[in-house]
């Protein structure tokens, strides 16, 4: 029984500790603002979903159900008659659990719904409300699915780009299913997705339109597998300040190697000063939009406040474009309109938040 789980922590523990269901899913915002709470050491504190419209009949049935009256848990149980809140799983304890879980199981009760009677018996089980997004009770295959595709679509990202949204994210999503379940580190992911892109700038380097239809594939893999990296840290909880940046810094040696192995390309088709200037801007106007994108993302998450960007050029644009303009023999072209869409997105991007910042200031 869980209850007896929970006594084999208790030399492990001292002060306030959280305590989770390990076959409930919740959000981690819902462990964070637990975190927050000030509770006293002969309290327990339990999130508690008070949106009961939410739930199917079958999942009531299986539910442990909560009464909460003034703010306290008051009755707990599976076969509640009466009831206005679902136990979500989720705890703050302090060390008096213990001693209503000794208490219960002396009385014949190892489950810690038991000790938590006890104590909400006594007025000390606070309700707090939550948790602010889905969570899901894993019982069966059905609830499995439907947490996988929820942990799935929170992975989305309300800056992604139309390249990103319609094509890549879907195609990453698929790869990253089988990601997860192998010891690669999102670390070497992004590496891994540089490296694809290292390899589709040297094939783009060579004679022939062989080599671009080639080339564009690699780029356009690394484009996709350029998503899988975040996906993967945020579902194993690997997300790293330094995993960031890194993967932006391979991003931007990645578009000049592609660049240059295009700008070489027409080097070999007898190139003139034009086309390596073309070169020039559209790498130049490539790396400028990548610098900007952080503080312009940060001013469009403000002002959108979690819809998603209608149009945005990024690189999952950019990489798209040369992956239909070398597979259409058109390399000139393509850098060409780069060179010009880039640099006036900049420039649009510079004047957008000259304005925004002007705003704040007044």
């Amino acid at each position: 029984e869980n209850g007896v789980s929970v006594l084999c922590a208790e030399e492990h523990v001292q002060g306030p500790f959280l305590l989770t269901m390990c076959d409930h899913l919740l959000p981690q915002s819902a462990f964070e603002e637990m975190l927050k709470i000030h509770l006293n050491n002969d309290e327990v504190a339990l999130l508690v979903d008070r949106d009961l419209g939410k739930f199917a009949h079958s999942d009531l049935e299986e539910a442990t159900k909560v009464l909460v009256r003034e703010g306290k848990v008051v009755q707990i149980g599976k076969n509640l008659s009466q009831y206005n809140g679902i136990d979500t799983g989720l705890f703050l304890c302090g060390e008096s659990i213990f001693e209503a879980l000794k208490k219960a199981q002396s009385d014949g009760d190892t489950t810690l719904s038991a000790g938590i009677r006890l104590l909400a018996s006594e007025g000390r089980v606070r309700a707090v409300d939550g948790p602010g997004g889905p969570w899901f009770d894993i019982d069966d295959n059905r609830s499995i699915e439907k947490a996988e595709q929820q942990l799935l679509r929170e992975l989305k990202k309300t800056t992604d780009g139309p390249i990103s949204r319609y094509i890549n994210r879907p195609l990453s999503l698929r790869i990253t299913r089988y990601l997860i379940n192998t010891p690669l580190t999102p670390n070497q992911l992004s590496f891994l997705s540089f490296l694809a892109a290292l390899v589709a700038g040297a094939i783009f380097a060579v004679k022939g339109y062989a080599a671009l239809v080639i080339g564009a594939v690699l780029a356009q893999f690394s484009s996709i597998l350029d998503g899988c990296d975040g996906e993967v840290a945020r579902l194993k909880y690997q997300t790293s300040e330094f995993g960031g940046w890194f993967d932006a810094v391979l991003d931007r040696y990645a578009d000049a190697f592609v660049f240059l192995g295009l700008t070489i390309h027409l080097l070999w088709e007898g190139a003139t000063l034009g086309p390596v200037m073309a070169g020039y801007f559209s790498v130049s106007g490539s790396l400028i939009n990548s610098y900007t994108a952080h503080k312009y993302d940060d001013y469009l998450r403000n002002r959108l406040r979690g819809r998603a960007v209608t149009l945005r050029l990024g690189r999952d644009v950019r990489i798209f474009l040369i992956f239909l303009g070398a597979l259409l023999n058109r390399v000139l072209a393509t850098l060409v309109v780069l060179a010009v869409i880039t640099n006036l997105e900049n420039i649009r991007r510079i004047w957008v938040l000259y304005r925004e910042w002007s705003k704040k200031k007044e």
